[in-house]
């Protein structure tokens, strides 16, 4: 996985130095590998700092501190998991050999399933799921639909105060399900709200510097479009404020068997 990764890294690279004029070409790798390279290296700094504290001070630490400690390693592994399989995932669309299992799901057991996940990462991040009993289940690959969430929550994360909520909301529109995330953030400009599914496409945050990479989104629009769906961004929602990210996907034939592991 590690090999497949470096070879997808190099490629996306090469990709992001043909994507602009030679001036252009040289500032957008620039700053790829310097937002890639962050992204690696802060879960990896976290592991080894964690790792290095449990071998020379782990039989002098509490109970308590040791949990902590693990649970920093699950929760950063997890990050870097979720980071390389985003790259790895991008390839795949773009190589047009990315597989889809399509079945009925209940996109509320997906919801909470891919909100634990990004609370594992981020404790303090506030979601909350609207989703009604009876809601119709939607037809798409649910590991996909998971992990299309995921990206939707760590972007609102990026661009919203920390005290904010994000909310998952879903309704039926006919015979497609709207499954929306609705952040508080600062919004994107009217020219942006198409160009955010672009790949390598960034928006400015609060503080003036475009965090990530710009392929989250762009990974989005390509899982849901294979998944049979379409994807848009909405902003502002409110006061001027806020974006929302719409994910249409088709109405299954049938009801959706639960995706929830067992505990969950």
């Amino acid at each position: 996985m590690i090999v497949d990764a470096q070879i997808a890294l190099e490629r996306l690279v090469a990709e992001a130095g043909q994507a602009a004029t030679s001036a252009e070409s040289e500032r957008l790798r620039t700053a790829l590998l310097s937002s890639i390279s962050h992204d690696l290296r802060t879960p990896l700094a976290s592991i080894l700092g964690s790792v290095t504290s449990l071998k020379s001070l782990g039989d002098q630490m509490s109970a308590a501190d040791r949990q902590e400690l693990l649970a920093t390693i699950e929760e950063e592994t997890e990050r870097l998991t979720r980071f390389i399989a985003n790259i790895l995932d991008m390839t795949k669309l773009e190589a047009g050999v990315l597989e889809t299992r399509k079945s009925a799901v209940d996109v509320g057991d997906i919801a909470r399933t891919a909100v634990e996940r990004a609370r594992r990462a981020r404790p303090a991040r506030r979601v909350e799921i609207e989703i009604a009993r009876g809601t119709p289940a939607a037809s798409a690959d649910p590991s996909l639909l998971e992990q299309v969430l995921l990206n939707l929550l760590d972007n609102a994360d990026k661009y919203s105060p920390a005290d904010s909520i994000t909310r998952i909301v879903a309704r039926p529109i006919g015979e497609r399900l709207e499954v929306g995330v609705i952040d508080a953030g600062i919004g994107i400009p009217s020219d942006a709200l198409v160009r955010v599914f672009d790949k390598f496409y960034r928006v400015a945050g609060a503080d003036g510097r475009a965090p990530g990479t710009g392929l989250g989104l762009s990974i989005c629009a390509g899982l849901v479009r294979a998944m049979g769906g379409s994807i848009r961004a909405e902003s502002p929602v409110q006061d001027l404020r806020g974006t929302r990210i719409v994910v249409e996907l088709p109405l299954a034939d049938g009801p959706a068997a639960s995706t929830r592991r067992p505990g969950a």
